[in-house]
């Protein structure tokens, strides 16, 4: 897709947010708050909801799922994944200030951006239009496996070298694994829930594992997917840097955590926390 054909996809709400209509599908952001240790707002993860033409929900998972190269909607699913940053970034520069918005990147457009570099100085242009700092900007390199790991390292690397940070989402799923940490070098390692999950009924050593790749790389350490009380004071012991799930915030639009603050779930407020 041509710039041209990005800007035909875009449309401006009435409330202002920018949506995407492409291949028969509506896009929207929501944005889900990040907490750092010391209970202050880091940021947002930027995420999707899409519906089709009668106005039914369609599941992120199955429009970003994991494609080779030789299927017929891999180029599509490349081209959704970088209006979904085009509509986030728009977005959440109403509401920005200084904090960070986290942004899912399919390995194959990372890849697919860095090949042809020219996307990414657009890019530059563009957060430079909308007033964000690209050192605001954490790009998260999802847990699809993708077939060329050099690539990816290189894409990554430049993309640091340009002002943005890296992150590694869902380790411990599919191809988020420490062969891809070590040839990363994220500036942020996220731990999937389901390593959560198994440190809560005992099985320990795997999100220590993580977190100790994470210390030898560099990278400060997300846990996401906190549902509930007890998974955040365990990982408050643990010293993590930052915190995610529906516990602390559920996803919702940018406007909503600014317009009505009592909706925006500060971790001070939860008198049983440790």
């Amino acid at each position: 897709m041509t710039q041209a054909e990005f800007e035909q996809c875009l449309h401006i709400e009435e409330n202002g947010d920018v949506i995407a209509l492409f291949n028969g599908l509506v896009f929207r952001s929501v944005y889900q708050p990040i907490f750092r240790a010391d209970q202050t707002v880091l940021g947002f993860e930027a995420l999707l909801r899409a519906t089709n033409e009668d106005g039914e929900t369609v599941c992120p998972a199955h429009i970003f799922r994991n494609l080779d190269r030789g299927h017929p909607d891999y180029y599509k699913q490349i081209s959704i994944d970088k209006l979904a940053r085009v509509i986030h970034l728009r977005n959440f520069s109403r509401c920005a200030g200084t904090y960070s918005i986290f942004l899912n990147m399919l390995p194959s457009s990372a890849v697919a951006s860095i090949a042809n570099f020219s996307s990414q100085k657009l890019m530059l242009k563009r957060l430079k239009e909308i007033g964000i700092p690209r050192r605001h900007v954490v790009l998260e390199v999802v847990e699809h496996l993708h077939d060329d790991p050099l690539s990816l390292s290189v894409a990554a690397e430049q993309s640091i070298s340009s002002g943005f940070k890296i992150a590694v989402d869902d380790y411990g799923v599919e191809g988020s694994k420490e062969s891809r940490v070590r040839m990363i070098n994220p500036n942020v390692l996220k731990i999937d829930r389901s390593m959560l999950e198994r440190y809560m009924t005992g099985e320990t050593t795997p999100l220590m594992e993580a977190i100790t790749l994470a210390n030898e790389v560099n990278a400060k350490v997300l846990v996401e997917g906190i549902e509930n009380l007890d998974e955040y004071n365990a990982m408050r012991l643990l010293n993590v840097d930052y915190y995610q799930g529906y516990f602390l915030g559920m996803p919702q639009s940018i406007e909503a955590f600014f317009s009505h603050p009592q909706d925006f779930i500060t971790i001070p407020q939860m008198a049983e926390v440790l």
